[in-house]
């Protein structure tokens, strides 16, 4: 359990009335080494004048005047003292400030977006979270001696330190950013989450921009946050992103994920890319998903309630994506094409547990629709027709034995693979790429469902060799030849009525490419 640290303070020393255990040994360290170097700057500034008035008098030189003076054994006195200060007590663990990575601000700065009172001070908080966002989260991490939980990092924090933050939501509150802010913030509101620490009965409290999501108490949230105010009995932090692992999840998929560890936050802001190439924003999700999928734990929840995918077809993903991002489900298509992707980022490979993934391009059934793909801002000319099949990206770490037969050599990358599959897996997000159709066709990027493949199930029909099979298949094959002999005579003839019938029968979906 961490000390109590109600506290009077003189500038950045905090004692406390909790007795010993609640001395701020780590912060008194740091203000004595301030205090030292300011003194040892003052006494070397005053020595440095004292020889030069010597100088002037003539007396530099003189064997008799070169004495120390007392300048000088306060000078050793210090450095002997802030030396053994340090020894004494530097070896205790403390956080690293964080200051000079949030532009424009200082600890006493910092401390004032504290309590939120009013607009002033909310925009200062705003402003405050806007230079965390954009603060480099590896950066921030490495200054960060360890997370709140540990007692001894929680003694020495002080304004402006970096620390990982967890805990469970007991309370939520939210705030508006003040209005002449909230375009150039690109942030409208910000929400203060009151944290129950694990193991503890007390709580802190973390300022952060809106979590995308359904929140709830009971939810686990994580962050790494910088101190905004150490020594009230609740300390308080702001963070410029928070993981989120809810507790109760919408769906069978973001309970799997969750329990995977994935961050849901993460998939939750994938849904504001939909129709956009893949980024550099992307990353965390993406990699996150494929690992997670890779060893996947599809035990139920309820022994009694089995789990299973929701089965789609790919034109659910079409027409209302909103409602599958980190959707566990089931879906049939074709391979068509796969590619071994390398992976050259040593962070990635240890989150995936290998070097390369496999991208496999593939095509869904689309039944009785046809896909109206309205051309791109500023692009002339009729909407481009799609009907019969849609392509489908899929991503998988691994892939089954029977489409893993072209990747035998190791120098492979590339193989075209035709085989029915089908596939569980969790719908990423819409995305955006050039093909060789939409090129041909004038049409920009083609749009297509990303899914990240958990598992694989081949549907190509068993092969057998027995002969009379043979002679069934055989005459199978004469009679649709000749039935589609018959339905070219027959459709010639009734030309206009099997329009109108085609017609009736497809629905039109208008997907707008950007």
């Amino acid at each position: 359990m961490m000390t109590n640290r109600v506290a009077k303070t003189f500038g950045d020393v905090g004692l406390s009335h909790a007795g010993i255990r609640g001395f701020d040994v780590a912060m008194l360290a740091r203000a004595w080494r301030t205090l030292g170097i300011h003194l040892l700057a003052t006494v070397a500034t005053s020595g440095d004048r004292s020889t030069t008035a010597r100088e002037r008098k003539g007396h530099l030189g003189r064997g008799r005047d070169r004495c120390y003076g007392p300048s000088a054994f306060v000078l050793i006195a210090l450095t002997v003292s802030t030396a053994c200060f340090g020894m004494c007590f530097g070896g205790r663990a403390t956080a690293a400030s964080a200051v000079d990575l949030l532009s424009g601000f200082d600890a006493v700065r910092i401390g004032g977006c504290f309590p939120v009172s009013d607009s002033e001070v909310a925009g200062e908080m705003s402003r405050l979270l806007y230079r965390l966002r954009k603060a480099d989260e590896d950066v921030l991490a490495s200054r960060s001696s360890g997370p709140i939980r540990d007692e001894s990092v929680a003694a020495g924090l002080t304004t402006g330190d970096a620390v990982e933050v967890e805990g469970t939501i007991t309370a939520v509150r939210q705030y508006e950013v003040p209005e002449s802010l909230t375009e150039f913030l690109d942030l409208k509101s910000f929400q203060e989450l009151v944290l129950a620490l694990p193991g503890s009965e007390e709580s802190i409290s973390v300022f952060a921009p809106p979590l995308v999501g359904k929140i709830s108490q009971g939810d686990r949230v994580k962050a790494m946050a910088v101190v905004i105010d150490a020594s009230s009995a609740e300390q308080v932090f702001a963070a410029g992103r928070v993981a989120w692992f809810p507790s109760m999840a919408e769906s069978v998929g973001w309970k799997l994920l969750a329990r995977q560890g994935v961050d849901l936050s993460r998939i939750a802001e994938a849904a504001s890319r939909n129709r956009r190439s893949l980024e550099a924003a992307d990353g965390d999700a993406f990699y996150s998903m494929l690992a997670a999928a890779k060893d996947l734990n599809t035990e139920p929840f309820d022994p009694a309630n089995p789990l299973t995918p929701l089965a789609v077809q790919p034109v659910a993903l079409l027409q209302s994506p909103q409602d599958y991002h980190g959707q566990w489900i089931r879906m049939n298509a074709s391979t068509v094409r796969i590619t071994r992707i390398s992976v050259t980022d040593p962070a990635r490979q240890q989150q995936l547990g290998q070097d390369h993934y496999y991208q496999i391009d593939a095509s869904g059934d689309l039944g009785n629709t046809i896909i109206q793909l309205a051309r791109g801002e500023g692009e002339t000319g009729d909407p481009i027709l799609m009907s019969g099949t849609y392509p489908v990206s899929l991503v998988s770490a691994t892939l089954p034995s029977f489409l893993s037969e072209q990747f035998k050599d190791k120098d492979a990358v590339v193989a075209m693979v035709g085989h029915p599959v089908s596939i569980d897996g969790f719908f990423y997000r819409l995305w955006s790429y050039k093909n060789e159709f939409m090129t041909r066709e004038g049409g920009g990027k083609q749009v297509g469902p990303l899914v990240v493949v958990s598992a694989w199930q081949s549907m190509a029909p068993p092969t057998d060799e027995n002969d009379e099979v043979q002679v069934i298949g055989y005459a199978l094959a004469v009679a649709i030849v000749v039935a589609i002999l018959a339905t070219i005579w027959w459709t010639r003839r009734n030309a206009k009525e099997d329009a109108k019938v085609r017609e009736n029968a497809y629905e039109s979906v208008k997907i707008d490419l950007e």
